[in-house]
Parts: structure tokens; C-alpha cells; sequence
């Protein structure tokens, strides 16, 4: 299940993605295919963990989770795509998955000069891994959860 501007990364990296690519995820227990044509990132490589970003990625979890997103916490690329249905989509999908229990900084991918932060957020329901960079402002100018 892959959310939120994955045609802004296609753009990036150079791939071409589906289109309807800032997609609604279904529920969890059918995904299957969900990001079709959707492009990936690199495996993420060993990083030190940064207490800050992983403050952040927690925060920005929950902040999804609940629907309470902080807009000027994101680039306005974000912003642009981050409409109300994807917001809804997006909130409804990660609040099924339940209470955080544990975030995994699994290490840094880079596309096109672009550092992901790449987390596995495991929650009482399953787990989902959380994708995101940052702009030289530090806001948040691309985010996935698949």
C-alpha cells in the first residue's frame, strides 16, 4: 500500500508512476497490488539513528494516524497533493492498524540526491513502513507509508 505524492517521486527518481498515483490504500487485509507501478526506492542503507528525525517520524505517525497533520510541518509540493480524500484515506488506514508500539529506524535511502528516512512502525494490528525526506527547511517534502 503506497500513499501520498508517489507521483512526485517518479518524478523524482525518473520513473513513470500509474496514474491516480496519490492513491487511497484500501483496508490491510487487501492490498494485494495496491501499488502497482508505483516506484520504489533503494533498499535502505545503515545509518546512524538521529534522535530528531525519529522524534519527528514518531510524531508525524501519530499525527496521520489521528488526522491532526500539521500542514506547515510539510514542503508546499506536499501541501499540493495532500488533499482532503488522500488525508482521510490515508488517516483511516494507518488508525487500523492501532497503537504505535514500536518505531524501527531501518537506515537511509537515497534517490537522485534525496535522503529517505525509512522507518518499520510496528503497531498492535501489524506494521507499516514510513518513507520520508526532508527540504533543506527541514519540512517534510516527501512521505510514503507502504
Amino acid at each position: 500500500m503506497r500513499f501520498v505524492s508517489a507521483a512526485l517521486l517518479a518524478a523524482m527518481i525518473g520513473v513513470t508512476a500509474a496514474a491516480g498515483a496519490a492513491q487511497i490504500p484500501p483496508a490491510p487485509a487487501s492490498t494485494a497490488g495496491a501499488d502497482a507501478g508505483a516506484p520504489k526506492l533503494p533498499p535502505p542503507q545503515p545509518a546512524p539513528e538521529d534522535p530528531k528525525v525519529t522524534k519527528l517520524a514518531i510524531g508525524q505517525f501519530l499525527a496521520w494516524q489521528s488526522g491532526t497533520i500539521d500542514r506547515s510541518r510539510y514542503g508546499a509540493a506536499v501541501n499540493a497533493n495532500l488533499t482532503g480524500q488522500v488525508l482521510q484515506g490515508g488517516s483511516a488506514a494507518l488508525a487500523r492498524l492501532g497503537g504505535l508500539q514500536k518505531a524501527t529506524f531501518l537506515g537511509i535511502s537515497v534517490a537522485r540526491g534525496a535522503r529517505f528516512y525509512v522507518y518499520r512502525m510496528a503497531c498492535e494490528n501489524g506494521s507499516i513502513r514510513m518513507e520520508f525526506s526532508l527540504d533543506p527547511d527541514g519540512r517534510i517534502a516527501l512521505i510514503f507509508f507502504e
